[in-house]
């Protein structure tokens, strides 16, 4: 079976977030992943051994994540950790579901039920 694109209207036709970051004046915008870019940052962190390098799956997931500047590599690794340790908060909570969306998912979901 062919990939196509999903048609105008389905409901698996998901909508990414993009959402800016400010530290003092500069502006870094990162966009939400799909699970299949998490699954390949993941698979790329993976040592010989089959253990996962969480540092580098994380430096991954911003790279992929980052959009305006693109961020690479090679940057996340000359930044400052404080910078660093900025990114990877702001990705993983691009990333999560957020607690507020969950209850009123939640809310909706006990009224139906009702």
């Amino acid at each position: 079976m062919k990939d196509e694109p999903v048609s105008e209207g389905n409901p698996l036709d998901f909508l990414f977030v993009t959402k800016s970051l400010k530290i003092g004046t500069a502006e870094f915008s990162f966009r939400e992943l799909s699970v299949q870019e998490s699954d390949a940052c993941l698979d790329k962190s993976k040592r010989p051994d089959g253990s996962i390098d969480g540092r580098m799956n994380m430096r991954l997931l911003i790279s992929k994540s980052s959009v305006e500047p693109k961020i690479t590599l090679d940057v996340i690794a000359a930044m400052p950790n404080r910078i660093y340790i900025k990114f990877a908060e702001f990705v993983n909570e691009l990333n999560s579901i957020d607690d507020a969306e969950e209850a009123e998912t939640t809310e909706e979901g006990e009224a139906k039920n009702a």
